[in-house]
């Protein structure tokens, strides 16, 4: 969807991504990785960590910053590791 904002600052790291209809929905995901591609084929790697508002959106955190053409694009989530 979009950076996470502040007041003054943007978090290149962290991504708003919607993950499912509810806070419950992405309750059940926090903590999993997810894989990003872009136009150039390159991978990100992040991890949810918490939701943000009611409606399905979490925050992930990337282990990169990212780039501007990656906003719209889909994401992976990854199974659980057992």
């Amino acid at each position: 969807m979009n950076f996470r904002l502040g007041l003054k600052k943007r978090y290149p790291k962290e991504l708003l991504v919607k993950l499912g209809e509810s806070k419950a929905d992405v309750a059940k995901l926090i903590g999993r990785k997810v894989v990003l591609e872009d136009s150039h084929g390159n991978k990100y790697i992040g991890k949810v960590l918490k939701p943000h508002g009611n409606r399905g959106v979490a925050v992930v955190r990337f282990r990169k910053d990212l780039p501007g053409d990656v906003l719209g694009r889909e994401v992976k989530v990854l199974a659980p590791q057992a």
